[in-house]
């Protein structure tokens, strides 16, 4: 979003003339609901009862425009009510897009000390930052600064960080000559797992450097489904918590919730049309009153899925609903079984064009036919052994376009 600094400048016959030095009797800055009024101050830069120009009103707005933290900026520099000199007010109004600031190895301070330390330097800093401008910079100097003089490893760099194909969602913090090693990982509150069973989910941890998110990332990974698989289904990780043991090592404390364990007492379908709630439910391997394996109710949806591709149902989805009472739990899958595609192009690889025709001659799901997914392995099992060698290997490949709800089928003869 564009940034707007505009300058109101007053001019009155009290400061008219060869005057350009007045007296700062009063800074006002409104239009920020994210700000406190004092944090605002500081950031314009300005101090009460010092001299200033019109040149020193127009850096305060500078540095208000260009940290992120504003759309736009307007100031009024006008006689002070009640008081000798003048009055700076500015008008502001808040970005939209701000990211959570995550430091990745700053193993030497709390999250309150760090949070606390980067506040008294960054005024507009409160634990998020502006998508744009200059406050992440601002950050990274008061780091670098609060480090050295700690006499600490102080290269610092930042970069924007965010799931693959989304915007990005985090600022990331790291000390780049840290050179920290985790050397132990302990879970705290962990009494529903063996520990041979935790202790394998940490070790790929281990004697890697230490990073926040890695370690975040990896837990989550391994410790989620060790739980979920047994029926922890509310399950979740807590505080992760580093602490130097010697000058570059880290032993990572990690709270754990395990929660209770939820034994399956049923399932209901809703939503499905094209195929019957009897044939849905041969798809899930799920006991009743056994614990729920949440990893085992992802594959059975994975499979419950793929059968509406013969219905030409690509965009099919099935959502577990889950409904707890008590130590129990029951599914509720809302099933959206999505628009109809139909068959598109047809293409045949790696084989001479006469063969290819033949192949091609052979496939009867003609283009604007409703798509069936299973078709492909009918038409490799039943017509490509008859055109070319049964000993060769297919790959097969559905391209989905879903602007015109269609899906293009490629065939390509693998050949080792």
């Amino acid at each position: 979003m564009q940034r707007i600094l505009l300058l109101l400048f007053c001019l009155f016959p009290a400061l008219a003339g060869a005057v350009e030095h007045y007296n700062l009797a009063r800074v006002v800055v409104t239009g920020s609901q994210r700000y406190q009024q004092d944090d605002l101050l500081r950031a314009t830069g300005l101090v009460l009862n010092t001299q200033v120009t019109t040149d020193d009103l127009q850096n305060a707005a500078n540095r208000l425009g260009t940290s992120g933290a504003f759309s736009s900026v307007q100031f009024l520099f006008k006689p002070a009510t009640g008081a000798k000199g003048v009055e700076a007010d500015f008008q502001v109004a808040d970005s939209g897009n701000f990211l959570a600031a995550i430091f990745e190895n700053f193993v030497w301070f709390s999250p309150g000390e760090l949070q606390q330390a980067i506040h008294q330097s960054v005024p507009l800093y409160n634990g998020r930052l502006p998508a744009s401008g200059s406050l992440c910079d601002d950050v990274s100097a008061a780091l670098t600064k609060l480090l050295t003089a700690k006499g600490l490893p102080s290269q610092i760099s930042y970069l924007l960080s965010g799931d693959f194909g989304q915007a990005p969602s985090a600022y990331k913090f790291r000390i780049e000559d840290a050179d920290l090693k985790i050397s132990d990982v302990t879970l705290l509150h962990a009494e529903h797992i063996l520990p041979e069973q935790l202790a394998k989910a940490v070790a790929p941890l281990k004697n890697t450097a230490y990073l926040y998110s890695d370690v975040a990332k990896v837990l989550e990974k391994n410790l989620i489904p060790a739980y979920t698989e047994r029926g922890y289904l509310k399950f979740t990780i807590g505080e992760i918590s580093p602490r130097l043991e010697a000058k570059d090592l880290v032993r990572v404390e990690v709270t754990v919730n395990e929660g209770d364990q939820f034994r399956l007492a049923g399932y209901n379908w809703a939503g499905n049309t094209l195929i019957p709630s009897d044939e849905l439910f041969k798809k899930i391997t799920l006991k009743p009153g056994l614990p729920v394996n949440a990893q085992e109710l992802e594959r059975n949806l994975v499979e419950v899925r793929k059968l509406y591709g013969k219905f030409g149902r690509e965009e099919a989805a099935i959502t577990p609903e889950p409904v707890f009472e008590g130590s129990a739990v029951t599914y509720n899958f809302q099933v959206k079984e999505g628009e109809l595609y139909h068959m598109g192009k047809l293409e045949i690889e790696g084989v001479d064009p006469a063969q290819a025709r033949k192949l091609a001659q052979g496939w009867k799901l003609a283009e604007g036919d409703p798509y069936d997914s299973t078709y492909i392995q009918q038409f490799l099992a039943h017509t490509v052994v008859k055109v070319a060698s049964k000993h060769w290997e297919w790959k097969m490949i559905e391209q989905v376009d879903t602007a015109k709800k269609a899906v293009n089928v490629k065939l390509q003869l693998k050949i080792e």
